[in-house]
């Protein structure tokens, strides 16, 4: 069965990350024509290599510690902060502490 997305005007809480990381389960929140909302869930120590994304993008830490790599530069990604990228600029990151990201894509789909 597919997984329902979030519809216009419809609420979504992004804080209830408990059970989130507990079964470490990623999740698209929302999924339109121009924009992506999804919630990845990373265990300590996951190593994800560079690559880009197909648009701009934001990443905010909900919780955990990841290290964000970009514009050859590492940044602590901590609860709170929040990191933007441009369109389609490489990155990388490493879990330091389980975590939950929400990242919100900016698509230039036709």
């Amino acid at each position: 069965m597919a997984l329902a997305h979030a519809k216009s005007g419809d609420l979504v809480n992004i804080n209830d990350t408990t059970d989130a990381l507990a079964s470490n389960t990623s999740a698209t929140l929302v999924r339109d024509e121009h924009i992506e909302i999804f919630r990845l869930v990373l265990s300590a120590g996951t190593d994800m290599q560079e690559h880009s994304a197909a648009g701009a993008m934001t990443v905010l830490c909900l919780r955990g510690e990841v290290d964000f790599s970009c514009h050859d530069r590492t940044q602590t990604l901590l609860p709170g902060d929040l990191i933007y990228l441009n369109n389609a600029i490489p990155h990388a990151l490493y879990c330091r502490q389980d975590a939950a990201l929400l990242i919100t894509l900016f698509l230039k789909r036709k």
